[in-house]
């Protein structure tokens, strides 16, 4: 009866791959050869990793709720702008992320960019500390460190004072930082809620931080000491974070709402939603520094942010610069920037020197090296680089918590900032040069004469690179 229980399960698995699913062809053929060839550890590995019914479920639930209209406008009037102001091309993308991805126009009044840990975490301490209505994190990860253990005192302390305090963190991500970590804050009123409690690598991926609804951040950067430098592997550790004043914080805010709702527990549900609307609509002021945040994940069917990412790409005239710690793209992207660069765009690619992973590294190498074939520039940065960004044209910059690879475009929670044409796209420019004097180049050459080990390693992680 079991074997027949289980026949029966492989069967209508092999079937929901090809008939249901809609997977690609080659991401399906991986998938089936893998449940077909592995025994029982296939059929677990797939349901982990490669079925999109959890996503699927995820999607369907948060639409059913989102419906139920728990999350209010905090926001109505969309930034004005002049026809000097932007280029064609730039107008072209924000039509492209208004309509296709529904993100408000929107501006910023201060920003400041922040490029290693402890600056952003002395400059994030003193805005929580200083906090006096309320304070919104969202992290992928929250470690169990003394960066951790520093957030939550700080999180409890202002929570005492009588400030509204609500964490998201993802839930796989954070298995090794146990419940007791949070408990000063949850003893004193504070909220900690893990999302998406189940096994599967769709995780929620974003960094978002609201503080009394005026100071924003987002960017590449979690919760954790390697980020301040202060752990022995990949250091020097490279990020970019972003801190936001102004109209936008709204947005931000109203995404945050959006995950914290969705993830809320039922018992709990109904106060969270009378919190929520009891919070006034706030007065927008817009300035001239135009901005729009793109949304990816279970929120967005539409593959957004990878769509958003293809708009700007397509839109360069001169330049394109891109800084990840993974260049695992899928073929639109890859095939975007090779038609780019066989344009005569000048296309350069920021990647770690010290390897992000074993089975990441090389295929990391592979794909740098098939634009490497069209004029690319690589660049290995010394130490660890884990900024997710890209410039276009000097004119646009997009930073945020997405990594160029599969797993970012297609299915984790993601959100990005898309800056246009001001100071701030300049000065970013200007970071990467400087970045660029902390490198070393990865030529054509090198990459022709790689190891026959390399190679060999490429063949085989290549063919998981839709997990990555």
């Amino acid at each position: 009866m079991i074997d027949f229980l289980l026949h029966t399960l492989y069967v209508l698995t092999i079937l929901g791959i090809i008939f249901v699913e809609r997977k690609s062809p080659t991401e399906a053929l991986m998938w089936v050869l893998v449940v077909v060839c592995l025994p029982y550890l296939g059929l677990l590995l797939y349901l982990v990793f490669g079925s999109t019914v959890p996503i699927k479920i995820t999607a369907w639930s948060r639409e059913r709720k989102l419906k139920k209209q728990f999350v209010p406008e905090l926001y109505a009037q969309e930034a004005p702008v002049s026809d000097e102001q932007i280029s064609d091309e730039d107008r072209e993308v924000i039509r492209f992320n208004s309509i296709y991805n529904n993100s408000q126009l929107t501006s910023y009044q201060d920003l400041e960019l922040l490029t290693g840990g402890e600056a952003h975490y002395r400059r994030l301490f003193a805005d929580l500390q200083a906090a006096q209505s309320c304070i919104y994190i969202e992290f992928y990860t929250i470690h169990h460190d003394v960066m951790g253990e520093a957030l939550v005192k700080t999180l409890a302390e202002k929570a005492k004072q009588g400030v509204k305090v609500l964490v998201l963190c993802d839930f796989i991500a954070n298995i090794s930082s146990p419940r007791s970590m949070f408990k000063p804050l949850t003893d004193v009123g504070g909220r900690v809620i893990r999302v998406k409690p189940y096994l599967t690598h769709y995780r929620s991926h974003r960094k978002i931080v609201v503080i009394d609804h005026k100071i924003a951040y987002i960017g590449g950067m979690n919760i954790g000491k390697q980020y301040a430098n202060l752990a022995p592997k990949k250091t020097p550790w490279r990020d970019t974070q972003v801190r936001l004043t102004g109209a936008c914080t709204y947005i931000l805010e109203n995404y945050f709402f959006s995950d914290f709702l969705c993830a809320e527990h039922k018992r709990n549900l109904t106060g969270s939603i009378e919190y929520v609307k009891s919070l006034e609509a706030p007065q927008i002021h817009h300035s001239g520094h135009l901005c729009q945040f793109i949304t990816g994940g279970v929120d967005n069917r539409k593959e957004g942010v990878k769509m958003c990412y293809l708009s700007m790409i397509r839109s360069a005239k001169r330049s394109i610069r891109i800084q990840s710690p993974y260049f695992v793209p899928d073929v639109s992207i890859l095939e975007a920037l090779k038609t780019a660069a066989a344009a005569g765009v000048k296309i350069e690619i920021m990647i770690p020197g010290i390897p992000s992973s074993f089975f990441l590294e090389p295929v990391t190498t592979y794909y740098a090296g098939q634009l490497l074939e069209y004029g690319a520039k690589v660049y290995r940065y010394n130490g660890y680089i884990h900024a997710k960004t890209m410039i276009i044209d000097d004119e646009l910059c997009c930073i945020g918590s997405v990594n160029m690879d599969m797993r970012s475009f297609q299915v984790d929670d993601e959100v990005c900032g898309v800056f246009y044409p001001n100071v701030m796209v300049q000065q970013y420019s200007s970071i990467y040069d400087n970045d660029i004097t902390n490198c070393r180049e990865y030529t054509w050459e090198q990459f022709k004469s790689r190891s026959t080990f390399q190679r060999f390693k490429e063949s085989i992680f290549l063919l998981f690179a839709p997990l990555m």
